[in-house]
């Protein structure tokens, strides 16, 4: 995937299926092109903060992917060229294609595994809302990648966690309106369901004994 069409040909819509999804749930439009006769069906989209390649799609395409502890190489298997090689960043790898036989004047394109700078609420939202003092823990350990402490701002608010940990005020208790059995009954009807049950009902209806708090269930 590439923000960049400069050293792209064959440039045609997309009418597949797949997205690209952002982390704020937005989907980019995407078109398709070629990059070289090793590297088809490329998604281009303007939107995109970073270039990706994925390395099953390589493989799919008869290109060998050789992955060491300091670099990664890509190579095609029928005439053994190479196509692009990158250094081991961390735990992740950038690659340079060389583009001189297709522009001379662009001689290195750089597709990066990821190289989009991550926050305290995007891995606040990636992780399941933990609280501060989890995600300082792992940002000390080194597992949020090298980023230093300074750089995340754990004094931040989040909406959904302030609304999923905030206190329901009690109901207020009144004594029963009826003296004995059947005096008040609170009946009310739920549905049209959205899904139909095995049994094929739609709807249920609740009748309550004011009294007894006895509660009856029928379906529909």
């Amino acid at each position: 995937m590439t923000n960049i069409v400069v050293p792209l040909f064959n440039i045609r819509n997309y009418e597949g299926s797949l997205k690209i999804n952002t982390v704020d749930d937005n989907s980019l439009p995407i078109s398709v092109s070629d990059l070289s006769s090793s590297l088809t069906d490329v998604f281009v989209s303007l939107d995109l903060s970073t270039n990706l390649i994925s390395v099953g799609q390589l493989v799919d395409n008869d290109c060998d992917v050789h992955f060491s502890r300091s670099s990664c190489v890509v190579q095609d298997q029928v005439l053994g060229k190479m196509i692009a090689k990158g250094p081991k960043v961390d735990r992740l790898f950038s690659l340079y294609i060389s583009l001189s036989t297709i522009i001379p004047s662009f001689p290195l394109f750089s597709f990066a595994c990821n190289v989009v700078g991550s926050g305290n609420k995007i891995w606040h939202r990636r992780l399941g809302h933990p609280n501060s003092d989890v995600l300082r823990t792992l940002i000390n350990f080194g597992l949020l990648g090298n980023k230093a402490c300074s750089s995340f701002d754990l004094s931040f608010d989040c909406t959904s966690c302030e609304l999923g940990k905030s206190r329901v005020l009690p109901f207020p208790r009144h004594a029963s309106r009826a003296s004995q059995c059947f005096d008040i009954i609170h009946s009310d009807v739920w549905g049209i369901a959205p899904v139909v049950s095995h049994a094929h009902y739609k709807y249920f209806v609740t009748f309550i004994d004011d009294f007894s708090r006895f509660t009856w269930v029928y379906f529909l």
